[in-house]
């Protein structure tokens, strides 16, 4: 289905490393968690309310605050598609980690009251009326989640998307939570064993936790946190492939949403080279750079060697030079 409607509505949709269709695909899986998640909601209520059960009712708003969290998604996508202005230079890709730090936050409250809504139920010692339309809601709800779990997954997987990350584990705690619920409702129906406000705490705390893990992982990538040294050692390789650079040192990577990379770093070169020929090595650097990484970096020369001129290293500045000249002239 999502394949579906992807290909409907968002072109190019395979193109996962281009970052408006990333942040189109992550709106469109916000978007089907929102339906989902809302129909959900009203039939577990329903049920929840008419068989007097606190772990189905903890269900039910558990739902509802998924269907809040696939909505902030769904603003964090389209925010995070707002291009760089005067007060943003590098984009608003970050925003994307902002609302995901919003969700942690929302679903630990979340997880919170149904804690204490369970311990209430117990309190009361109220008798749940559990019965066979109950076990067919949560049985669908457990369908629908496994569907958003997998879907998640992938998006995940492709995306690399902390808001697809939070959905998923989301959904995964949901589908051992409603096991759990439709367990302990037949212990107590059949055994007569009161479990039911036991199994809400439980649901209560499978809520708190993905939203903790979301707001530690969250939270650690808005303080800047060490962008993927894979990045960094392909960065190396491509500047290092170069025969007139020996090395390079203080390199340094911000990331600015996904996809948006800006950096700097220095590097080794020979100090008898001329500027024009020195200028073109560092330009072709930066460019391969942007086209094989999406990285846009900023290189300072430091002249740390000489080299020994030889027919072919002489040939081989001179054809630099010859294409520096031509570029120059292309203006």
């Amino acid at each position: 289905m999502f394949n579906f409607l992807a290909s409907k509505f968002i072109k190019n949709y395979k193109n996962h490393s281009n970052p408006s269709v990333r942040l189109k695909l992550i709106s469109l899986s916000s978007i089907i968690g929102i339906v989902i998640n809302l129909i959900l909601v009203i039939f577990k209520l329903l049920v929840g309310y008419s068989t007097n059960s606190s772990a189905i009712i903890n269900d039910g708003f558990n739902n509802l605050s998924d269907t809040v969290v696939s909505i902030m998604a769904l603003v964090g996508s389209k925010v995070s598609q707002k291009p760089a202005d005067k007060d943003h230079p590098y984009g608003h890709g970050r925003s994307e980690s902002l609302i995901s730090l919003l969700v942690g936050i929302l679903i630990m409250y979340v997880g919170a009251q149904l804690f204490i809504n369970a311990l209430q139920h117990y309190a009361n010692d109220s008798v749940t009326d559990f019965s066979t339309i109950a076990i067919i809601v949560l049985s669908f709800s457990i369908l629908t989640k496994v569907y958003i779990y997998f879907l998640n997954k992938k998006l995940y997987k492709d995306l690399d998307s902390d808001l697809n990350f939070g959905v998923m584990a989301d959904a995964r705690n949901d589908i051992l939570a409603t096991l759990g619920i439709i367990i302990g409702a037949l212990f107590e129906k059949y055994l007569g064993i009161k479990v039911d406000a036991i199994m809400g705490a439980i649901l209560a705390v499978f809520v708190f936790m993905p939203g903790l893990d979301l707001f530690k992982q969250s939270a650690a990538y808005l303080l800047g946190e060490r962008v993927d040294p894979e990045i960094e050692k392909r960065v190396g390789n491509i500047i290092l492939a170069n025969d007139f650079i020996i090395g390079y040192h203080n390199l340094h990577l911000h990331e600015y949403g996904k996809g948006n990379l800006d950096g700097s770093v220095d590097v080794e070169i020979a100090e008898n080279l001329s500027l024009l020929v020195a200028h073109k090595i560092v330009t072709d650097i930066q460019r391969e750079i942007k086209k094989e990484i999406g990285l846009d970096l900023s290189i300072h020369m430091d002249p740390t060697y000489s080299l020994i001129m030889n027919e072919r290293v002489e040939a081989e500045i001179k054809k630099i030079e010859l294409q520096a000249r031509n570029d120059y002239e292309d203006f």
